[in-house]
């Protein structure tokens, strides 16, 4: 019984005396210091969107008239060029007015041609002007002629007095003649007088003639038909000089203009008969086959054109002031999450729309490169560079502690001496702390502390004076404040 009781005195005795060695190890604070570096980061502003990807062109070609198609001269992912004939209709199944046009296209193309190229017209033109001239000059004539005293007053008096001397002449012959009557007639001398009368005679008559049509003078009706012939001359010669003017330095742009237009409707008809692409680009699919029956209207085939590649995104009036043209993007997509693209803003439209009371605006983001494996219409998001970046200094959010003076670091020396350096604590991220100091720089090392308080009411208010450990709770906090409440944590060389 004896031994017993002994065991069992023994038994509490141990007990109590582990007990008081756990309450002496409780009662202690264990603290252990390590050091750390200081740091920097480089950080942007950013404004975040999400839109659709987009083709520079896309469009859906359609028939402009009915008709059964002949040919598809194309396939699915074909490149194709500016103007290349895509699908035609068979000629002979389209309208009568489209067939017509064909014909109609080539007299309309020969008519330009000459209108550009032709030297016809000049030479034409000039042969009329020619002869209207001729014409005008005639009927001036002829009116002058006819429409007054034909000669001159001086021309009738030259005429006048060639009578007189004429008649005097005949005097003289007729007296040479009668003075030789006598001779036989046979004589040669009054044949010779007789010869010379006769031709004197004959001579004034002539004479006399003339001076008639230099004094005749035509009648009103005469007059009055000379004006007409003079006045029609002259109106055709000035429609010649026209047309000759409008010619002369080249083809006339009217009717150049009135030529292309011809030509421009014939073949805007005739271009009903095929598809034709509108841009250099990609075919994406092909809606009507060889043999099938098409109307004004049914969808041909769809082109593309991926040389560019953007996205239209809505920036809320809040952030529109920070984006400009030029500003980089990032940009990620939903349905391909191992592509990343870059781009840059290339439009950024004024006017905002405003929707529920919020106003966005229409910004656009061109990628630097037309990568094919994104897909046309796919979610993208957008993230624009809206600011230089900045190097920012950090340092362990251990390292940040805080007291009555402030929030401050306590840097190691190189001769392993510590200091205390003011700093003014920012944004957390992850373990690190953004912080701003004039006394700190990039490389230097700082003291870490990593604590647990003592249960003991003693023991925390001692640590409390030796110094307060930053409030983590505070850091992830809006304000970005790294002061701690007192006592939140042990100061360096705290027991």
């Amino acid at each position: 019984m004896f031994n017993q009781v002994k065991k069992t005195a023994w038994l509490v005795v141990s007990l109590i005396m582990i007990s008081a060695l756990l309450v002496a190890c409780s009662s202690t604070t264990a603290s252990a210091a390590t050091t750390g570096t200081v740091s920097s980061i480089t950080e942007s502003s950013t404004v975040e969107a999400s839109g659709n990807i987009n083709a520079k062109q896309q469009t859906t070609l359609s028939w402009e008239t009915s008709g059964i198609v002949g040919s598809v001269n194309v396939s699915t992912n074909d490149t194709v060029k500016k103007g290349d004939t895509l699908m035609a209709l068979d000629p002979s199944t389209a309208p009568s007015d489209v067939i017509a046009a064909q014909e109609t296209l080539v007299s309309a193309k020969t008519e330009l041609e000459d209108a550009q190229e032709s030297n016809t017209s000049k030479a034409q033109a000039e042969v009329a002007l020619s002869n209207a001239q001729s014409a005008y000059n005639s009927a001036l004539a002829e009116y002058w002629d006819r429409s007054q005293t034909v000669g001159s007053a001086e021309s009738i008096e030259v005429y006048r007095q060639k009578i007189v001397i004429q008649d005097n002449k005949i005097f003289d012959l007729k007296t040479k003649l009668d003075q030789l009557s006598e001779l036989p007639d046979n004589d040669s001398r009054k044949a010779q007088a007789k010869q010379d009368y006769a031709q004197a005679l004959i001579d004034r008559k002539t004479m006399k003639t003339t001076l008639d049509g230099l004094q005749a003078t035509p009648n009103a009706q005469d007059v009055q038909e000379l004006v007409a012939a003079l006045d029609l001359a002259k109106a055709q010669l000035e429609d010649a000089q026209r047309a000759y003017d409008k010619v002369k330095d080249g083809p006339s742009t009217d009717d150049i203009a009135s030529a292309q237009a011809k030509v421009d409707a014939a073949q805007s008809t005739v271009n009903m008969l095929s598809i034709t692409a509108p841009f250099a680009g990609e075919v994406v699919a092909i809606q009507t086959q060889v043999g099938d029956q098409v109307q004004d209207g049914t969808s041909a085939i769809i082109l593309v054109d991926r040389s560019v590649l953007y996205i239209d995104v809505q920036i809320g009036e809040t952030d529109i002031s920070k984006i400009k043209i030029g500003d980089t993007a990032t940009i990620t997509y939903s349905a391909l999450p191992d592509i990343t693209s870059t781009g840059k803003v290339t439009f950024i439209n004024p006017v905002g729309s405003s929707s529920s009371g919020v106003v966005n605006y229409t910004v656009r983001v061109t990628l630097d490169e037309a990568d094919s494996s994104i897909l046309l219409g796919a979610t993208a998001t957008v993230v624009i560079e809206t600011g230089d970046a900045s190097s920012q200094m950090t340092v362990p959010v251990a390292a940040v502690l805080s007291d009555d003076q402030g929030e401050y670091v306590m840097r190691v020396n190189s001769d392993g001496t510590t200091e205390r350096v003011t700093v003014v604590s920012g944004t957390v991220s992850g373990t690190s702390v953004v912080v701003t100091s004039t006394d700190l720089k990039v490389g230097d090392t700082v003291q870490l502390t990593s604590s647990s308080t003592s249960t003991d009411s003693s023991s925390s208010s001692s640590n409390s004076q030796q110094g307060q450990g930053v409030n983590i709770g505070s850091l992830s906090g809006s304000s970005g404040g790294m002061g701690g409440a007192p006592g939140g944590g042990m100061g360096p060389g705290g027991q």
